[in-house]
């Protein structure tokens, strides 16, 4: 951790592509060395990313449309820790929430799933309230960033680059969220319906939507979103395509450039990517090579699915970056659904002491149970803004840790009595010190073990120290062991199961593992104690 963060504060020259143009060389690269000047006199700040996809600020709102309510993501933000709001700038990737050129407009066609239908009230407003915005020649994305200006925040406009949405629930033809250029095009499509970006025709409508937004949105950053959804290329073709990908991110990185030299403002480039190196490199994202060519300045390896992810192996990332000497940021891009508040604090205490600076939300609605109240935050959501800035704001709050891939289920089969079977928990709080300063309330390592037979017993062990019977507590299948001498170090852990025996006729397994910790930060002993350090 802090060789990564000696790395990314080292001022260094930064070269960027200057183009395929020859005439224009000589410019690009007068470019790239101003931006590179502003860089290094500009120490790199850490963010906290807040990714707001749009839709609740038209259709989902209900009663007459107010422009007020166009404001919200801006003013529900206004005194949290976000630094930064990243906006959607369509309706999936096609229907523009701004008077586009090139893609869409909100609403703009009439199909039986956007009329006043019972059926479909998800969309019913949704072509309704395109008219009015194209009647009233209101502008929502600029409306947003503006605000965003006037309260002080950084905007940055995003664009899914293939996403898919359209084709869920409906047929394409059909749906709402189809837009003009694939009912044109269809076919360019691969997967049932997504665009193939094998197609000249098909990126250079993207690099058209990209390039509207960043001249005429990008007042600080531009966000390309290739994680909703991945699939560019047809199936086993993305590696011998990434060059088609990097020729987008090197043109994307070539019209910021030219915003920092027209008037020296410092604008970055934020890339979402698939989780895992391998994915990116099967869907065609060459992500070492953005990071030499220094093209990406925020790298957000993104959750597979919508639950929330505590595992995504940053790691891997942030090496990778340090390999190519990039000052690349990398950040964890977990999605929220049905994650606790204490869920969110254990995965980001997870992805900062991986080596993460910065945050990033994403679908931060989601997490909650229904109904959802989109706008204004519940005192919970302001709270957990507050605690997921930093580590230090994270400090002696609750904390509920699962291994990689548990949540929201799995299961370990126990397949034999007297085998051990392993589970790898990552935990990201500094247990140990957190009792040496007596502020540890409570540790409680939680298993669920299903078709165990009723004599059997269960020998725990937690990176090979076995957790004594005696701080055991079971209630039919569920096992609870309070941590008090043998707690899990900071990063990660092993707990092995081993049953005393198995019902051959039944399948046992573990289908619950989670680590839930609570503190106390007056102190939890009975007596007053010395510390070893003072305050001054």
């Amino acid at each position: 951790m802090d060789v990564y963060r000696s790395r990314c504060c080292a001022n260094r020259v930064r070269w960027h592509w200057v183009g395929a143009w020859c005439v224009a060389a000589v410019v690009g690269a007068t470019a790239g060395i101003h931006r590179h000047a502003l860089l290094a006199a500009e120490p790199v700040r850490s963010r906290f990313f807040y990714n707001d996809d749009g839709d609740r600020t038209v259709f989902l709102l209900k009663g007459p449309f107010q422009r007020r309510q166009m404001h919200y993501p801006v003013d529900v933000l206004v005194g949290t820790g976000v630094t930064t709001l990243v906006f959607c700038a369509n309706m999936g990737s096609d229907q523009a929430y701004y008077p586009s050129k090139v893609a869409s407009s909100l609403g703009w066609r009439e199909v039986e799933n956007t009329r006043r239908n019972p059926r479909y009230t998800y969309f019913n407003r949704l072509r309704e309230i395109g008219e009015m915005l194209r009647q009233e020649k209101i502008d929502l994305l600029g409306t947003v960033m503006r605000r965003a200006q006037q309260q002080g925040l950084e905007f940055v406009p995003s664009l899914r680059m293939n996403d898919t949405h359209f084709l869920n629930k409906e047929p394409p033809r059909v749906h709402p969220l189809t837009g003009e250029f694939w009912m044109k095009n269809q076919d360019l499509t691969i997967n049932g319906g997504a665009l193939d970006f094998s197609h000249q025709k098909v990126r250079d409508y993207r690099l058209g939507q990209i390039r509207e937004l960043i001249e005429g949105y990008a007042t600080d950053g531009f966000e390309m979103d290739f994680s909703r959804q991945p699939t560019l290329f047809p199936v086993g073709t993305g590696r011998d395509n990434s060059n088609l990908v990097t020729q987008m991110v090197r043109q994307a990185r070539r019209w910021l450039d030219a915003r920092i030299e027209g008037d020296g403002h410092r604008r970055f480039l934020i890339v979402r990517v698939p989780h895992t190196l391998d994915l990116c490199q099967h869907y065609g994202f060459d992500v070492g090579g953005w990071m030499k060519e220094n093209l990406v300045d925020y790298l957000v390896p993104a959750s597979p699915d919508r639950y929330f992810q505590f595992d995504i192996p940053l790691v891997e990332f942030l090496e990778l970056a340090q390999r190519t000497g990039s000052a690349c940021r990398v950040i964890a891009g977990p999605d929220s659904y049905r994650a606790t508040p204490s869920m969110y604090r254990a995965g980001m205490s997870n992805y900062y002491t991986m080596g993460q600076r910065d945050t990033y939300l994403f679908n931060f609605f989601a997490a909650r149970a229904e109904p959802r109240n989109y706008y204004p935050f519940d005192d919970a959501d302001y709270a957990l803004l507050r605690d997921l800035k930093s580590p230090l704001t994270l400090w002696g709050r609750p904390k509920h840790f699962l291994p990689a891939g548990w949540f929201p289920g799995r299961g370990l089969k126990l397949a034999a009595a007297g085998q051990p079977y392993h589970v790898d928990l990552y935990v990201g709080d500094d247990l140990p010190l957190a009792r040496r300063e007596n502020i540890l309330k409570t540790a409680r390592l939680q298993l669920v073990v299903s078709q165990l037979p009723a004599q059997a017993s269960l020998r725990v062990r937690l990176n090979d120290q076995l957790l004594p019977a005696a701080s055991l507590v079971r209630d039919v299948d569920q096992f609870q062991f309070s941590l008090l001498h043998i707690l899990p170090v900071q990063g990660p852990n092993r707990v092995s199961v081993t049953a005393s025996q198995i019902d051959a006729a039944a399948s046992a397994a573990v289908t619950r593992v989670e680590l839930l910790v609570d503190y106390d930060l007056l102190g939890v002993a009975s007596e007053p104690t010395t510390s070893s350090t003072s305050d001054p």
